[in-house]
């Protein structure tokens, strides 16, 4: 085990206020040994069990190691880590990676039907449990068993290496729709015990490509989990099937478990008679049926799959959209979008961005250039709260919060602070919260943040995209231009069936046309010129500034955006700073001469594509603060955290009551420091 190191007892987004204590091995959960108020990491990845290129292992070794990977590679280091491999069910042994990764030791593909009564890493495999489903090398195993006695017993075997903290999670094929991310985790305990049944078991019952008709049988070989529906997978009884799911992990796991939709508009919009899609008013009926499960968004992964023709995220110009836009689909880049709609309801509805890792493409994982993937924690980032005992509940209460925030390409680092207050008090609120101020009063909104002096690129030649406004910034070398401070009123949920409760959206550039919340704009943009700066001794320097709002009577929320692309910036961005469809920069040419081979080209000449282009145009998203005067009814997303508060008190989740409680008050006292 990793001998303990002190710990750090963190305020919502103080750094200057953190308060530290030694801790013994018997305290010690799983908490991180970094001295930051946020810590990283990763939601949505995938492995052989699936669809993935490596092994669960390999995935997580290579995720939350540090220095150097045995066989090459580098790790990175995260804080913590979910295996979130799709549901349904694979035909290779997930305990080697595939041929195509390039790993010595692992240079052919095995299978299922080549290992069962082996032992291999610690786990023995007897047989294919389950209705039987293919034969020979076609032989599959079904999720929730992999689940239950391939990917939890990895993580129990590697919590006891990292000293990290390890979840068994899913990235939930949806009934109905596309993908989802989902943790349940009742009964994990990664520390040597536990189980990852109450997963598994979800996965079984509501993932529509587990098609399995039996799961796992008692003594007597009766069905454990009986009543299964096996029938309503697509369509509009799809999502009554997805609704039902979610209303399942509320009434089971109302606090141990989150599901968040994911790559949203990938597969355009959401089609009444096929399993492709999302509309808001489906976003709004999951948060209805789980208003403390079902509270976010997931941006999309495959960050470098971008070709001459777009395709990063592993967008098409089918998506809602037509693409990405600044490595975002357009329900959260876009100002006045899906997003900006749900968040003028008032919902506790938050951003989130993980990997979505399977391989680099062309390429080995060992490899320092990627065509398809990052490596979790290589480019994207996702932050949540750090706490005195950090575990995997930790990161459930962060998500829900919605104290969290979302980077790539480490553009700025893990002590950002985003808060604001009202004129007559010190009440200090931070992302997620609700300031309660009077009509007419100014609002205070301090943000800073580190932006570091290096990140994971291997490349040092500078960005082609900033080239044609005068910029020569290395790639290597994060940058941040300016922060939009984004508002929007709120106005209170819409209730289904009323007007503007269901909208219909298009497939392609159509799809950005449509704006669900027309009072959300960029109220003020900051460029970092303009912020007190300090450099730092490792080379890093930290940003900060302060500025204010005037509260009227409808209350309103702010988000946070930053990037290093000035506005108008030709193929990148608009005259406002909003990011174009990222198809756009493959029409800017690679002309350094340490460019690689590996960019799409157009008439012989390189063009910023794949990894160069996702290195190029970087952003981070920071989650809203909501602010609420005075007499005005309570918003849903303080409803909702109320809900939460409740549940851990009625349930005795002092976990939970901890950090919904006594953390705030810890946070209360930080922020009246001015």
């Amino acid at each position: 085990m990793v001998p303990s190191a002190k710990k750090i007892l963190l305020t919502a987004a103080s750094v200057s206020l953190a308060l530290s204590q030694n801790a013994d091995a018997g305290e010690r959960w799983g908490e991180t040994s970094k001295n930051n108020p946020y810590v990283a990491g990763d939601m949505h990845n995938h492995n052989t069990c699936t669809d993935g290129s490596v092994a669960a292992g390999y995935a997580i070794d290579r995720s939350v190691g540090k220095g150097t990977a045995a066989a090459g590679g580098n790790n990175f280091d995260l804080d913590w880590f979910t295996l979130g491999n799709h549901g349904g069910s694979g035909n290779r042994d997930c305990r080697f990676s595939d041929a195509s990764a390039n790993i010595p030791g692992d240079n052919t593909t095995t299978y299922w039907s080549q290992t069962l009564g082996k032992t291999i890493d610690g786990i023995t495999i007897t047989s294919l449990k389950g209705t039987p489903n293919g034969t020979g090398t076609s032989a599959k195993m079904w999720r929730w068993q992999s689940i239950k006695e391939i990917e939890y017993p990895t993580i129990v075997n590697r919590a006891a290496t990292y000293n990290k903290v390890l979840v068994e999670g899913l990235e939930w094929i949806l009934p109905g729709h596309e993908h989802g991310d989902v943790a349940v985790i009742a009964g994990q305990n990664p520390r040597g015990y536990g189980n990852a049944d109450k997963m598994a078991e979800f996965e079984y019952r509501f993932d529509r490509a587990d098609t399995d008709a039996i799961g796992p049988v008692d003594a007597s070989n009766n069905p454990v989990w009986a009543g299964k529906d096996n029938v309503n997978n697509s369509g509009t009884a799809g999502h009554q099937k997805a609704v039902a799911g979610i209303a399942w992990l509320q009434a089971n796991h109302p606090l141990q478990s989150y599901a968040v939709p994911t790559h949203t508009e990938r597969q355009g919009p959401f089609n009444p008679n096929g399993s492709a899609g999302y509309n808001i008013e489906h976003f709004r009926d999951f948060n209805n049926a789980g208003p403390t499960v079902a509270f976010g968004i997931e941006a999309p992964g495959h960050m470098a799959e971008g070709g001459v023709n777009g395709g990063s995220g592993s967008y098409g110009s089918g998506a809602v959209g037509g693409g990405t836009y600044g490595m975002q689909g357009v329900y959260t880049a876009k100002v006045g979008g899906l997003w900006d709609g749900l968040l003028g309801e008032g919902r506790n509805f938050f951003l989130f961005q993980s990997s979505d890792w399977h391989s680099r493409g062309v390429y080995g994982a060992r490899d320092p250039g990627t065509t398809a993937d990052f490596i979790p924690g290589e480019y994207t980032k996702l932050y949540v709260p750090n706490e005195r005992r950090f575990s995997q509940q930790s990161i459930i209460d962060g998500m829900r919060s919605g104290n969290s925030y979302s980077v790539n390409a480490d553009i700025i680092g893990s002590d950002m602070e985003f808060r604001a207050k009202g004129e007559w008090d010190y009440d200090w609120k931070t992302m997620g919260e609700t300031l309660v101020v009077r009509p007419g009063e100014k609002v205070t909104l301090e943000m800073e943040m580190t932006v570091p002096a290096s990140n994971n690129s291997p490349y040092s030649f500078n960005n082609p995209l900033l080239l044609p406004v005068g910029i020569k910034q290395p790639l290597n070398k994060p940058s941040l231009d300016h922060v939009d401070l984004i508002t929007g009123d709120i106005t209170g949920p819409i209730a289904p069936g009323a007007t503007g409760y269901a909208v219909a959206n298009a497939s392609g550039v159509a799809g950005a046309a449509v704006v669900y919340n027309p009072s959300a704009k960029i109220a003020k943009q900051i460029q970092a010129t303009k912020m007190q700066s300090r450099k730092l001794r490792d080379g890093s320097v930290r940003l900060s500034f302060r500025t204010t709002f005037i509260a009227g009577k409808t209350p309103f929320y702010i988000r946070a955006r930053g990037t290093n692309i000035p506005p108008a910036t030709p193929n990148v961005s608009d005259s406002a700073g909003n990011p174009l469809l990222d198809a756009n920069n493959a029409t800017v040419s690679c002309t350094d001469a340490a460019c690689p081979s590996h960019l799409g080209t157009v008439g012989g000449v390189k063009k910023v594509t794949n990894d160069v282009q996702a290195w190029s145009n970087v952003w981070f998203y920071a989650n809203p603060i909501f602010v609420r005067p005075y007499g005005a009814p309570q918003l849903l997303v303080e409803k909702n955290k109320e809900l939460a508060r409740k549940l851990a008190h009625d349930h005795h989740h002092w976990h939970d009551w901890d950090h919904w409680g006594h953390w705030g008050h810890w946070g209360r006292w930080a922020f009246n420091r001015d």
